[in-house]
């Protein structure tokens, strides 16, 4: 019973193995909220709610094919299994690869269904007392430090160990070094010490300058005493899936924007107020979304009432943590990320997921919310992933212009003349808050000037529900 689990989740064993517009640009490691380098290439637009590819490393250009370069070479002999795997990393350059590599698969999992328990980094010098260079097994003679990295896999019990030099960012080609220590008790027909793994990232460019763009390749190789013909198969799958979920999360993400403007004329709202309410409204209340509501735990935050730094929503079971927030006098905004998405938050099956709301006061004293989203979804869950994060936003957004402009409004669901009767006394059915998506849906209905035949159809797209026949 528990040898399918097992094998799907060997699997790192064998690994040895929204109006629309963006007017910011920023890049590091989330680009809406450091300041770094731009990569000026070709922009996609497509309106009304879809998604865009941008300007920056996270705000980027994504070129159009694919860049999964399936140079793949295996070799089973005498129980020894060789493996080596290469992709393109069109969008970052060696030294951000590397980084990515630790962050999403030493780290996360490298998209496979896992949990990952990692031990703090730590440092190990190479130069001795007397200044003299030590050399490290199956890394290149420096003089510095070395990075030491140690992690279990579960449930499999697994123990890795990598090591790598602390490469300067402008470095035309950094690698890693890890090995399986001790290969936990599923698996004692690999060999002690046998296990060895390598990952260079070379630039693309040949020339003095580093550019965006590198080649990653990635070797393992270890011996077994039975059984090689399915570590084979099973190494293929795994650092195959972790390298395309390394060369995803160094790609551009999708971006998403959603723009809502309200009157200044007839609601005149300042954007700090306009902040701080959001923040309440969807950080300690949930948003108005069909869900129970969050659970607010850290710190609270110095430009809310009861919102706290960081929520968990359930479901799914995921948190979310408010990156930074600013105001000026004619701006506000916060950012936010999801933690650790993937496979344990089904369905944020992402890499990344960063969000931007900015409230800002324009000549004619309009209030103009923008919301902008950056995610880097799993190749195989994007179309599912898009849609997701277009009903959530749409729905959050709309549910926040009637927050801030019919404060305390509900929709009153009466029945039809001809059964009035029953209510006994009352005047209505039922009372619905306005600005909840249930308020949305109602309140869409009962505005709905539709034929009956497209009000049914629209049962199919509930993704529509709350927005139609308005």
């Amino acid at each position: 019973m528990i040898i399918a689990p097992l094998m799907i989740t060997f699997s790192h064993s064998c690994q040895f193995g929204f109006a629309f517009s963006i007017t910011r640009s920023a890049t590091n490691d989330f680009n809406l909220v450091h300041h770094g380098h731009a990569k000026k290439r070709g922009q996609h637009h497509r309106s009304n709610g879809k998604y865009r590819l941008s300007d920056t490393m996270l705000l980027g250009h994504e070129r159009e094919r694919t860049y999964d370069s399936l140079d793949e070479h295996n070799d089973e002999a005498n129980g020894v299994v060789s493996l080596t795997i290469r992709r393109e990393l069109p969008n970052a350059t060696p030294y951000e690869a590397r980084n990515s590599w630790v962050e999403y698969h030493w780290n996360k999992g490298g998209g496979l269904p896992i949990s990952i328990l990692s031990k703090k980094q730590k440092h190990e010098s190479n130069v001795d007392d007397d200044n003299k260079v030590v050399e490290w097994p199956n890394v290149d003679n420096y003089r510095g430090e070395k990075r030491v990295i140690e992690r279990t896999i579960l449930p499999i019990l697994m123990k890795e160990r990598g090591e790598y030099d602390e490469a300067t960012p402008d470095a035309k080609s950094v690698d890693l070094h890890y090995k399986v220590t001790e290969s936990g008790p599923f698996y004692s027909d690999i060999i002690p010490g046998s296990h060895h793994a390598s990952v260079t990232f070379n630039s693309m460019d040949s020339g003095e300058t580093v550019c965006s763009g590198c080649f990653m390749t990635w070797n393992v190789t270890f011996a077994t005493t039975r059984w090689s013909s399915f570590y084979k198969a099973m190494t293929k799958w795994t650092v195959g899936t972790a390298a395309t979920t390394v060369q995803e999360a160094s790609s551009t993400p999708r971006l998403f924007s959603m723009t809502t403007t309200i009157d200044g004329s007839v609601h005149a709202i300042d954007p700090v107020f306009a902040q701080r309410e959001c923040l309440e409204f969807v950080f300690a209340e949930g948003g108005g979304l069909p869900l129970p509501p969050p659970i607010p735990y850290g710190s609270a935050l110095e430009v809310g009432r009861s919102a706290r730094r960081n929520v968990l929503r359930i479901p799914p079971i995921i948190t979310e943590s408010i990156v930074d927030t600013k105001t000026s006098d004619e701006m506000a905004e916060f950012t936010y990320r999801l933690n650790d998405p993937g496979w344990l938050t089904f369905p944020f099956l992402l890499h990344t997921h960063l969000g931007r709301v900015r409230f800002t006061s324009n000549a004619s004293s309009h209030l103009v919310i923008d919301w902008d989203v950056e995610i880097r979804p799993y190749r195989i869950a994007s179309p599912m992933i898009e849609k997701l994060v277009d009903m959530t936003v749409s729905t959050v957004l709309r549910n926040i212009r009637i927050r801030l402009t019919e404060q305390d409004a509900e929709v009153v669901v009466r029945p039809s003349q001809g059964n009035v009767n029953f209510l006994v006394g009352r005047t209505s059915l039922a009372a619905v808050a306005k600005d909840t998506w249930l308020g949305g849906v109602l309140d869409a209905h009962l505005s709905d000037t539709r034929s009956t035949t497209e009000q049914t159809l629209s049962l199919l797209r509930p993704w529509s529900w709350g927005r139609s026949g308005k």
